[in-house]
Parts: structure tokens; sequence; C-alpha cells
């Protein structure tokens, strides 16, 4: 006997409502049936998934794995689903894509208002966050692609990687800020710095990228006080505070801070890292993902011509 899509179903609703009888209500199957499934997944894997006590049911350690296996497999079965209807051209569902700075600001209100018009009945749905976050994301299956930063010696052999154009990073700080007119990152090691974090994770890319910048050239590591998690909260205390950010150009050219930031026109550069559209090489996304990453792919590429 093997486990079915059913029994995830009810195992995976259980654990995100918290209770046999949401799960029921969720799912619009009579608790008796939740329970059903429940007890026979857990014989078949001779496991406890939940423990129950009168303050509700908790996952176990092997019910937080199965959950994470769980959302992959429901997310497979579901994109393909949607694939056999889109195949038929019948264009519904749901498309769950990654940005990272620099591409969202140029090219995501545009091109998500030319995918509406042309497929109103698939929903669009963005999650932000490191490119580091989006590697970890589509790997996981829970991205069906993202447009994100490539550095040159980035571990990408089980991806599909298409390159669109090289980013631009830049120091970036609020208009008039005393070091504004800096030439050299030398001038800048007595600043302090904001970095971005990701969640869940001990290491800090950013963090890293910004040390590696300054021993790239003989200077001591930036003076980092803060790190954050996204990016509004990350130029909002720039645009407010005398620290800086390493960050994408174009923040200071458009956006709703770009009347708020400059950059600071150091001669030093940072590492090539080319914005690419990401995927999984093994695995084809879904005809209307495709779509909207073919869209972000030329929209961002026209733009960079111009």
């Amino acid at each position: 006997m093997s486990l079915t899509i059913s029994q995830l179903r009810a195992f995976t609703a259980v654990a995100e409502h918290g209770s046999i009888r949401a799960a029921s209500r969720a799912l619009g199957i009579a608790q008796s049936g939740i329970t059903q499934q429940l007890q026979n997944l857990e014989a078949m894997l001779g496991a406890t998934l939940f423990t129950r006590s009168n303050r509700g049911i908790a996952l176990t350690a092997l019910g937080q794995r199965l959950l994470q296996r769980a959302g992959t497999i429901l997310g497979e079965c579901e994109r393909a689903e949607q694939e056999v209807q889109q195949l038929h051209g019948d264009y519904v569902g749901e498309v769950t894509f990654g940005m990272t700075t620099e591409p969202l600001i140029e090219a995501f209100a545009p091109v998500l208002m030319e995918f509406r018009a042309r497929f109103p009945r698939v929903m669009v749905h963005l999650r932000t966050g490191t490119s580091r976050m989006m590697v970890s994301r589509i790997r996981e299956g829970t991205l069906d692609f993202a447009v994100a930063l490539v550095a040159k010696n980035a571990d990408t052999a089980d991806l599909s990687v298409t390159p669109l154009y090289l980013s631009d990073p830049v120091v970036v700080c609020r208009r008039g800020h005393p070091k504004a007119e800096a030439t050299s990152l030398a001038q800048l090691t007595d600043c302090t710095w904001v970095a971005t974090r990701s969640p869940n994770l001990t290491d800090t890319p950013q963090a890293n990228r910004l040390n590696i910048f300054f021993d790239s050239h003989g200077l001591p590591p930036p003076k980092i006080i803060a790190t954050v998690e996204g990016l509004y909260e990350t130029l909002h205390l720039v645009s407010e505070t005398d620290c800086l950010s390493l960050e994408s150009s174009v923040v200071a050219k458009r956006g709703p801070f770009a009347n708020l930031l400059t950059s600071i026109p150091v001669h030093q550069r940072v590492a090539e890292q080319s914005v690419s559209v990401l995927q999984r090489a093994a695995v084809p996304i879904t005809p209307a993902a495709q779509e909207l990453a073919t869209m972000i792919a030329s929209y961002t590429r026209t733009v960079r011509a111009r």
C-alpha cells in the first residue's frame, strides 16, 4: 500500500488549519473522512504525524518533514492539472514566481498589466527576496520560475538559466548625504551600512557581498549596523539616516524612493552578476508560467536596449 493524494491533502489541511474540524470545512469532507485518511496514512508510514492534547494538535518532527514533501507533491499535482488545461487552450490556474529588486522595479508592473489583459483567468503570485532565497524556492518546487541575480561562480547545474542583462549595483545614500560626492570606496570606510538578510538563514548574503567588495580593495570590513529582510525596509532606513546600502542603480532612478535617494559615484565596481530567468532544468513549467517568463524577458531586454 502506498500513500495517496487524498491522504496528503487531508494531512496538509489539518496541519495548516490546526484541527480536523477546520480541515473538514476547508476541504468540504466529513470529519470522519479526514480522520480515516490520517489513520490510514499513519498506519501506512508506521509513524505518528500529530500529537494530540486538550490544547489541540501539533505536528511531530516526522510530521513536519512530511509536510514539506507534501507541499511539493501537491504543488506538482496542481501544476500538472493546470498544464493539461492550458495545453488545451484553457488558460486558468496560478503562476507563482519570484523576483529580486532590480527586475521587480523595472518590469513587474507593466508586464503584469499586459499579462492580465491576455490571461485574465490566471492568478499571478509574486514572492520577493534575495537571489539565494529564489534558488532555494525553485529547488523546493514552490516557485515556477524566478528572475534573479546569478553570480559567475553560482551552482546552477540543476537549473535552466537564461541571462537577460548585467546588473549594475551601486552604493546608494539619501539625497544630501555628506558623502554623496565621494569617488572612492576608501572615503566611505567610516560610514554605517544596512544589508539584506534572508529570513530563517544564519548567513547574510548581502553582507558577504559588501565584505567581499571592501576586502577586494584592501579595506577593512564595512560597519553594518543592521540587517533587514526586505527592500522597502532597507531603502526606508537609507532615506531617513546616513546609512548606506549596496543596491541596484534602478532604486535611485525609479520606484517609490527615487526622489529620496542618489548613488555615490565611487569608481570601484562590484563583481559582475547577471539578471537571469531561473527554473528547474528537469521539469517544464506550465504554458502560462512560460508566457509570463517570456514576457518579462522580452520587456527587460527591450528596456535595456533603449
